[in-house]
């Protein structure tokens, strides 16, 4: 059910379907949604729903849910159910009878137990439903076949450009054309990634780069138990084959003999405009659309009609995949090695990373920082600010804190983690290197740490509340209350990098740029008070920030320590000197102990800081 305003819940019924094995009770679960405000993955966002309610609660949502739009789930309300009888209701298979049967469908009687009236203690529990399944299907629960969701894409940094591939072909059921995603049964020995690649192939031409495969969905689960899993693909535009493949005409020599005595031609609609160009077609040629692909143009439809945030165009705003064990694919790849090549930052929004878990993240590292006495927290030594500092996700905390709170920390400093290496695959794949785990390869020691920190509130006088430096590491991933004064040294100037809600901060450590040959930008950066010297922040947003404290938690991620680097050393020497990675911490932090005098100064960083 949607209602119209700024944030629309979904409401999705889930009632039992005895053709479809579905679970056994009717339940009910209320999904708060938020738009994901993201160009060229935006359209996915409704494969995503799917992804992640199969997959949490293990109930299989069906493909044709109604207003299934370009949103994201954030969190999973309770789901209560109307009975205590778990067993009910259920198939009981040994009753079913065949009706009748060709050669491709099969239609079934099924009986079923329902929960007894509590009223009538007599009343009858075996109830009738009939069902087609197809003669192919292998099993009960086996996948049927596959929908492709393919996109042509002829430049990664202009997806206006985008095209989305559909079918029109004659269906005898409707007595007409429908306009439809590629799809097709699944063969003997193949998964749905192989059939996808094989399916589109033959009806398209197109060779496809496949991204990700949703679980199964049931595509009318109110008449047959006939399920498909949603593949997503990509179709790279410069490629040889590809081009040749667009400029011959539209239907396709491969197609087989049903497909090409149904005039089954592929159509390139824009990803831009959808809806209005499947009602175009509508109008002209009468056509008929596929109720699935139909539902994607209207998400599509209200996605493009809602506004972007306004981002500064430094530190962009990326939607990841929802599966962040992926490969990613190129378009996101390369927005992420771009933002990083130019200013060295971006933000990021992640179904991992969900605003629910960030503000458990927030709540829990503020209660941890009011415990004064432990020892856990510490004074910075030059900084207005304490902090708390973990190395590992199984930390324990000197003091009495609600274990709720650890929990929650621990949460969040694995999902920060799974992102991270999802980073770091799109940095390879984005800087075109062979091997997409190259840099998480060097990671896998897991040498991170998370830091919780609280900068105490000033006034007018307050200069930086830390100051100008880079980060030492490969990868951080910074989470804030919102409170302002971020600043980033962006073309030699001190910008402010927005805050959004529900995305995380996202640089580049000098480590990690050492290694590229400085493509991307180790960028300095400060959280700045109403007295910092060159801030282009609004002084009267600076003086709103300081007035309050300030929480952030930030993850840290370093190689593996036996990875060596080369670089500069403190003393400029012309000459460069290998350094282990513990070695190069330590200098880069200033020491040890609480005596160290912070973080240091790459000679390029003293570069640019003396053209300020």
């Amino acid at each position: 059910m949607f209602f119209p305003g700024s944030y629309p819940d979904l409401s999705l019924y889930l009632s039992y379907r005895p053709h479809a094995t579905l679970p056994s009770l009717p339940m009910l679960a209320r999904i708060p949604i938020r738009r994901h405000p993201c160009t060229p993955s935006s359209l996915f966002q409704w494969v995503a729903l799917h992804m992640i309610f199969s997959s949490s609660t293990g109930f299989p949502l069906t493909l044709l849910s109604s207003r299934i739009r370009s949103y994201i789930p954030r969190r999973f309300a309770t789901m209560s159910s109307t009975s205590s009888n778990n067993d009910l209701p259920r198939v009981d298979f040994s009753k079913t009878e065949t009706v009748g049967s060709t050669r491709w469908m099969r239609l079934e009687t099924l009986s079923y137990h329902v929960i007894p009236d509590p009223h009538d203690a007599g009343s009858n529990t075996l109830r009738k439903w009939d069902r087609a399944v197809r003669t192919t299907k292998k099993s009960e629960n086996s996948v049927d076949a596959v929908v492709i969701l393919a996109i042509l894409k002829y430049d990664y940094s202009d997806p206006s450009r985008d095209e989305i591939v559909c079918v029109k072909q004659f269906r005898p059921p409707v007595d007409g054309y429908t306009i439809e995603l590629p799809a097709g049964l699944i063969d003997a020995n193949e998964d749905p990634a192989q059939a996808a690649e094989r399916e589109f192939k033959e009806e398209t031409g197109y060779i496809g780069n496949v991204l990700s495969v949703s679980p199964p969905s049931y595509l009318s689960p109110g008449l047959t138990n006939e399920s498909a899993c949603l593949v997503r693909m990509e179709v790279d535009m410069t490629l040889e084959h590809n081009a040749k493949n667009h400029e011959r005409k539209t239907a396709h020599d491969g197609l087989e003999g049903c497909e090409n005595d149904r005039g089954l031609e592929k159509l390139l609609l824009p990803r831009v405009g959808f809806l209005n160009a499947l009602h175009d077609l509508q109008k002209k040629d009468g056509v008929k659309v596929f109720a699935a692909l139909y539902s994607l143009a209207v998400g599509m439809s209200v996605n493009e009609d809602v506004p972007e945030p306004a981002i500064n165009d430094n530190f962009p705003l990326i939607n990841l995949e929802a599966q962040t064990h992926t490969i990613p694919s190129f378009s996101v790849a390369h927005k992420v090695a771009t933002a990083l090549r130019k200013s060295g930052f971006l933000m990021i929004k992640s179904l991992d990373l969900t605003t629910e878990l960030q503000k458990r993240a927030l709540i829990a590292a503020s209660r941890i920082l009011d415990m004064q006495s432990s020892s856990t927290i510490v004074a910075h030594p030059s900084d207005p600010k304490i902090y708390a500092m973990f190395n590992g996700v199984e930390f324990n905390i000197d003091g009495d804190i609600e274990q709720k709170f650890l929990e929650d920390l621990k949460e969040w400093y694995r999902a920060v983690r799974s992102t991270k290496d999802f980073l770091l695959r799109c940095i390879a794949v984005g800087l075109g290197m062979d091997d997409v785990d190259f840099f998480v390869t060097l990671h896998n020691e897991h040498n991170d740490s998370l830091r919780l920190l609280r900068y105490h509130a000033g006034d007018e006088h307050t200069g930086n509340r830390c100051k100008e430096h880079s980060d030492y590491g490969t990868l951080t991933l910074l989470l804030t209350d919102g409170v302002g004064g971020l600043e980033a040294f962006v073309d030699n100037q001190w910008r402010p990098i927005p805050y959004i809600e529900g995305a995380i901060v996202v640089n580049i450590g000098s480590i990690l740029s050492e290694w590229t040959r400085h493509k991307l930008s180790a960028t300095l950066h400060r959280v700045a008070g109403p007295a910092s010297i060159g801030s282009k922040t609004p002084k009267k947003d600076l003086l709103r920030a300081v007035s309050v404290p300030r929480i952030s938690v930030a993850y840290f991620a370093d190689p593996n320590e036996k990875v060596s680097i080369t670089l500069k050393t403190s003393s400029e020497s012309s000459e460069k000197s290998p350094m282990s990675i513990s070695d190069y911490i330590q200098w880069r932090s200033g020491g040890e102990g609480a005596e160290r005098d912070g973080v240091a100064f790459t000679t390029v960083e003293k570069n640019r800081l003396s053209k300020n």
